[in-house]
């Protein structure tokens, strides 16, 4: 059971970009799923923190050089973009953290989870589509 699906309203219209969105939807279904029927052994929540500090770097990377390198990119939204980038490396530093010394509950699975949840509608959904039409200009 999928808790969320990808939907042509959630493209950006930059392929990379879409990609790896889905990417990150795809561990968000993992981990509902996890939740859901209670199987959250190490190595499945190994797959999920391997797969957040991978993305931390590939997906960040791409849309802060899409900025960097557009013309007349926005000063002042580039860095709110920025500053929504560091907000959530942090945050998947300290699950990283609760995950490698043996004590990421269940408790902080969730929170892990409502995080990702919240990071999709608030980031995902307004300031990367945003970006996009910035992007596009």
């Amino acid at each position: 059971m999928s808790f969320i699906e990808w939907l042509p309203e959630y493209e950006t219209g930059f392929e990379e970009i879409d990609a790896q969105h889905r990417s990150l939807i795809k561990i968000l279904n993992d981990l509902h799923s996890m939740l859901y029927e209670e199987k959250t052994g190490r190595e499945e929540l190994k797959k999920v923190i391997n797969f957040l500090n991978e993305y931390i770097v590939e997906h960040f990377s791409t849309e802060e050089n899409l900025m960097k390198n557009a013309p007349a990119f926005p000063p002042d939204f580039f860095e709110k973009h920025l500053k929504e980038h560091r907000y959530f490396i942090d945050r998947i530093q300290e699950f990283t953290g609760l995950f490698e010394n043996g004590s990421l509950s269940t408790k902080e699975l969730v929170k892990l989870f409502e995080f990702l949840g919240n990071w999709f509608c608030g980031h995902i959904l307004r300031i990367d589509k945003d970006t996009a039409t910035l992007l596009k200009k």
